[in-house]
Formats: structure tokens, C-alpha cells, sequence
């Protein structure tokens, strides 16, 4: 653990982005029937959130400041999530589709709606926000797990990996028992720790003086060949929703090491593709892009209706755009300067980059797109 502020992790800032992406792709391959084999691809990629769960317990954990008050880190943590989460449970309040689920109200305004085993609770409102449950959860009971797992963990990464196979054991037995609880498991927040824990233990065996060995490469390897396992490892079984759960765990030891292995680049100085500006802009929009995209699809539903491969696929390109140019926006004028504003004039972001950073990163985009468009 660090006396103070990590540095800027900006490569792993950048993959923030790869992972909020993936989920995006996945919900676009459920609603654009023409993708075919492009979709297919995609129909793993709720894992996205998995990654999420373990980046935030190795950045948690390699920043935190042992002389850091819990009040502090709960208000830091509210700022970052919250302001973000009540602008889209109001948007859902607005009379443009069905009328929400107003009895699961209170629950997601306490960031408990992912404790229900009724999914029409835990995907209420906003649907993707069943995550930030699982994150509130996590954060709660952040400033107890690390002082304990400092104090009495050993061996992280042993520890970390016989977690993930007692949360394996755990939910077989609990699937066998009752079926149906496979899919409460993919969103109950005490089980889905597990993952978060796994990101934290991997950044306490870093400040004890493990080293990642394996390069960049090879880490994007692992991850790329876990996950086409999660592809074909349901094809092979008998795919079924209620597994996901078990399929997510399975991506954790890849992913693990990809956040790892850029992190002791960013920590080297090493140069890495993953550290350019606009890169690391999109990944420091991501929250937004995640929490968005299920809204700007509905907008942009007649944009995937088309029969053909490439007629959906130029769909989903646009969709992807609209997503990140509405993303910038909420990132620059809701989420950033509502955080600042909610964490105090005297405790900003060490990460956050310039309003010129951003806009000059949206220019670039803007630019790319348009040449694609032109040629």
C-alpha cells in the first residue's frame, strides 16, 4: 500500500475503454439481427464487467493511503458514481418508453437493487446500473477487507486463486441445489466480490515486490484465448444464461494479469500504445459510455434493423459513435465537474486530465471519423 496518490495509470485507464466497449458490442449483438457470425463473437462479452470488478480492487487497493479516513474514501467514491447514476434513474423517469418499475425506486437510489433476486428489480430503471450496486457494495466494505487482507494475507496471489476456485465450488453446488440461482449469482454482489478481490490481492503481491513477467503481448493473448474459451466452452455444454456467472469467473486470471502486467508499465515509465491521449480520454469516458449506451440504443434502434452483415455493422459503427460523442458530453459537463464539486475544491482527481485534453481527444475522433466517412 502507498503512503499517498498512486500515479496515473494511463494505460490501464485506456483499457477502461476496451471493456466498456466489449459490453456495448455484446448489447448491440442482441439487437441487430444481421451481424450473424460478427455477433456471435460478441455474446461473451458481459465479461467487460468483470474486468471492471478486478480493475477496481487493484486500483483501490495500489492507492490507497494508509492514513485515509473511511469517510474520506465513501465520499471520493459517491462522487465518482453517484451523480452519473441519479441523471440516468431520471431519464428513465422521462414518458419515452415504458414507465419504470417504480416500487424498485428506493432500491436503486440506495445502490441495492442488484440484492433482489427479481431481475425486473435489479435492472429497473437503468438496467446496466446493477454493476454500481455491485461496486457500492465492494466500496463499503473496502476500508475493513484491505487492512485485513494487509494484515493477514500472506501469499496474494495464492490466496487470490484459491478464492476464485472456492467461488467456482460454491456456485456449482448452489446451481446443482436450485437452477435457477445461477443468475442470481451473475449480479449478487457478495458473490461477485469475489472478482474485485482478485484485482486487490494482485495489487497488494505488486507493492510486496511481485513482478509481472509475462509482456503486454502475451497478456492481450491470454485474455483473447480466455475469452474465445468462454466463446466455446458453452457450445460445448450446453450453453445456458444461468452459467455466466461461472463463465465470468473464468475470465479472471487473464485479466488479472493484462492489468497487471500495464501496470508495471505505467509504473516503469515504458512507453505502451495504450498511454496516448485520446486513448486514455476514452477510457476516463467509459463510465459515461457504459452507462449511456443502453439509452442512446433505443434512440438509435432503426440504425440496427438492417437484414445485412454490413448494413448492421455500419449501424453498429454509428451507434458506436453516437454513444461516445454523447458520452463526452455528460463526462465534460455532468460527471467531472459534479465530482469535483461533491469531493471538494481541495481533493481533485490526480488522474483527471484537462477540459483541452478532452475536447482536443473528441477533435481527433471527430476527424478519424470523418476521413472513414469521406473514403
Amino acid at each position: 500500500m502507498n503512503a499517498g496518490p498512486s500515479a496515473h495509470l494511463r494505460s490501464l485507464t485506456s483499457l477502461r475503454f476496451a471493456a466498456a466497449l466489449l459490453v456495448v458490442v455484446f448489447h448491440l449483438s442482441l439487437v441487430a439481427p444481421g451481424l450473424a457470425g460478427f455477433g456471435r463473437l460478441a455474446a461473451a462479452g458481459y465479461v467487460g464487467v468483470t474486468f471492471f470488478f478486478v480493475l477496481s480492487g487493484f486500483v483501490l487497493t495500489y492507492s490507497w493511503d494508509i492514513d485515509a479516513t473511511a469517510v474520506r474514501f465513501y465520499r471520493r467514491r459517491l462522487a465518482r458514481i453517484y451523480p452519473v447514476h441519479l441523471l440516468f434513474i431520471a431519464l428513465a423517469m422521462v414518458p419515452w418508453a415504458a414507465a419504470p418499475n417504480w416500487g424498485a425506486l428506493p432500491v436503486n437510489l440506495a445502490l441495492l437493487q442488484a440484492w433482489s433476486p427479481d431481475d425486473a428489480v435489479t435492472r429497473s430503471f437503468s438496467g446496466v446500473s446493477w454493476s454500481l450496486s455491485c461496486e457500492f457494495f465492494f466500496y463499503a466494505t473496502f476500508p475493513l477487507l484491505v487492512r485485513l487482507i494487509w494484515r493477514w494475507v500472506r501469499r496474494p496471489l495464492v490466496v487470490g486463486a484459491a478464492s476464485i476456485a472456492l467461488a467456482l465450488a460454491v456456485g456449482v453446488a448452489m446451481q446443482h441445489h436450485d437452477p435457477e440461482l445461477g443468475a442470481l449469482l451473475f449480479h449478487l454482489p457478495a458473490f461477485r466480490m469475489v472478482e474485485f478481490v482478485a484485482g486487490s490481492l494482485a495489487a497488494m503481491a505488486m507493492t510486496r515486490g511481485w513482478v509481472p513477467r509475462l509482456r503486454v503481448r502475451w497478456a492481450g493473448v491470454f485474455v483473447v484465448v480466455s475469452y474465445l474459451g468462454v466463446l466455446v466452452l458453452p457450445v460445448a455444454i450446453g450453453y445456458r444464461f444461468e452459467d455466466r456467472w461461472a463463465l465470468s469467473l473464468a475470465m479472471v486470471p487473464s485479466l488479472v494479469m493484462l492489468i497487471a502486467v500495464n501496470a508495471r508499465v505505467d509504473l516503469v515509465g515504458a512507453p505502451s500504445p495504450l498511454q496516448g491521449r485520446t486513448l486514455v480520454s476514452l477510457g476516463q469516458w467509459s463510465f459515461c459510455i457504459y452507462m449511456a449506451h443502453p439509452l442512446v440504443m433505443g434512440f438509435t434502434q432503426p440504425l440496427l434493423e438492417s437484414a445485412g452483415v454490413f448494413g448492421s455493422l455500419l449501424g453498429c459503427a454509428l451507434v458506436v459513435l453516437a454513444v461516445v460523442g454523447v458520452s463526452f458530453v455528460l463526462h465534460a459537463l455532468v460527471e467531472r465537474p459534479l465530482e469535483r464539486r461533491l469531493r471538494g475544491a481541495g481533493d481533485v482527481r490526480a488522474s483527471g486530465a484537462t477540459v483541452i485534453d478532452d475536447v482536443d481527444a473528441a477533435v481527433t475522433l471527430v476527424g478519424r471519423a470523418s476521413a472513414i466517412a469521406t473514403n
